[in-house]
């Protein structure tokens, strides 16, 4: 009985400390740009379940350093690479 209790009381605190899938990693990382308005952006969620993101010459430097710190920021991105590249990328549909 007490384990029963035990185990009712942990279950939150468990599901809250599993690390994000990688599409749910995807999707918080797609959601960020796109709240941030960063449009000349590529990125993939790697193996490791870090976020790669690239952004090009065009994107704005206040609005890549805004989304950068939104990404580290968010609970669901357990880690971020991102460099500015010297391409421009098409926009993001």
């Amino acid at each position: 009985m007490i384990r029963t209790a035990l185990a009712c009381l942990l279950v939150p605190y468990c599901v809250a400390a599993c690390a994000a899938t990688p599409a749910e990693i995807e999707y918080a990382v797609q959601g960020v740009l796109a709240r941030e308005g960063a449009l000349f952006v590529d990125y993939e969620v790697g193996d490791d379940g870090r976020a790669h993101v690239l952004f090009g010459s065009n994107e704005p430097a206040w609005r890549v350093e805004k989304a950068v710190q939104a990404l580290q920021s968010h609970p669901d991105i357990p880690g971020l690479v991102w460099t500015r590249l010297d391409t421009e990328l098409c926009p993001v549909r």
